[in-house]
C-alpha cells in the first residue's frame, strides 16, 4: 500500500492485462494467504510461490497444485492445515496399532531390542522397556533393522522409528490419517475469515464441500480485516452473555456501508 505501482512495459497499463497476459485469466481468489487463478473451464492452479510472478519473463511458470474447481482447491489448502494437526495425526497412529494388535503404550519411548526373528506371518521382536521385556508383531520390516539387530544386539532405538519403517503400517496410517481428514473436513465448524477476488474482499464462512458463504458486501482488503476483528468481538460478548464460552453463535451480521475501492 505504501509503495506506488511500477509500469514494466507500455503493453500492460493494468493489473488485469498482465494477469491475462502472464496467466491466461486475470480472475483469482486469495484464501487463507494463497492465490489461486481461475480459469474459463473451471479449472484452479496456484504458483509455487509469489516470486515466480515476478520472474515470470526470466523462468517459465510453474503451477504447485492444479484442481477441478475452486472447491477443492479451498478444501485442499483446509487438508494441508490439517496434516499439521496434532490430535488427527494422534487419532491416526492410534488406530493403526489397534488394527496391528501393536501397544500403544510404547510410542514415543525408547526401547531395547533384543531380536527380531523373521517368521511366516511376520516379524517377531523381542524388546524392553524399562527391563520389562515385551513381545510384539510386525507384518514386515524394513532389512535394516534386521541387519542393526543382528550388528547390535541390545540395540537401543525409539520405538517410533521401528514402527515406522513397517511398509505396511505406514500405507495404514496414511488410510487412517486421510480418513480422519475428511472426517474433520465434514464436522468442523469454520471461523468467519476474508476472502479477496477481483471485486474486492468480503467476509464469508467455509462449508464442509468447500464452499464459501459470502456474509458481507465488498471492502478493500484492509477494511474487510477491520470489520471480521469487530465481528468476532461481537461472537466472543455473546458467548459470554449466553454463559457458554463454546456455543455455537450465527450472529445477525450488519456491516458498516463502505464501498469497495479496487
Amino acid at each position: 500500500m505504501s509503495k506506488k505501482p511500477l509500469r514494466i512495459t507500455e503493453s500492460f497499463r493494468s493489473k488485469e492485462a498482465l494477469l491475462q497476459n502472464t496467466f491466461g485469466t486475470s480472475n483469482f481468489e486469495k484464501f487463507r494467504n494463497r492465490t489461486f487463478f481461475l480459469l474459463e473451464d473451471g479449472k484452479t492452479f496456484s504458483l509455487h510461490d509469489n516470486k515466480q510472478f515476478r520472474f515470470n519473463l526470466v523462468k517459465p511458470i510453474k503451477h504447485l497444485s492444479t484442481f477441478e474447481n475452486m472447491e477443492q482447491a479451498r478444501l485442499g489448502v483446509v487438508k494441508d492445515e490439517l496434516k499439521d494437526n496434532p490430535k488427527v495425526r494422534r487419532q491416526a497412529i492410534h488406530r493403526t496399532l489397534e488394527k496391528h494388535f501393536i501397544p500403544i503404550d510404547l510410542m514415543g519411548k525408547p526401547v531395547t531390542v533384543n531380536s527380531i526373528l523373521k517368521e511366516d506371518q511376520g516379524i517377531k521382536i523381542s524388546l524392553e522397556d524399562n527391563g520389562k521385556e515385551r513381545q510384539i508383531k510386525l507384518p514386515d520390516l524394513a532389512e535394516k533393522w534386521m541387519d542393526r539387530v543382528r550388528e547390535q544386539p541390545k540395540l537401543k532405538a525409539a520405538f517410533d522409528e521401528i514402527i515406522m519403517d513397517s511398509r505396511l503400517i505406514g500405507e495404514v496410517f496414511l488410510a487412517f490419517y486421510d480418513i480422519e481428514i475428511n472426517k474433520v473436513l465434514q464436522t468442523k465448524q469454520h471461523d468467519f475469515e476474508v476472502i479477496s477476488v477481483q471485486k474486492g474482499s468480503y467476509i464469508g464462512k467455509l462449508n464442509c464441500d468447500g464452499k464459501i458463504k459470502k456474509l458481507s458486501p465488498y471492502f478493500p482488503e484492509k477494511e474487510a480485516k477491520r470489520q471480521l476483528e469487530k465481528l468476532n468481538v461481537h461472537i466472543q460478548r455473546e458467548k459470554v452473555k449466553k454463559g457458554r464460552g463454546d456455543l455455537e453463535v450465527e450472529p445477525c451480521l450488519e456491516f458498516e456501508d463502505i464501498s469497495a475501492e479496487t
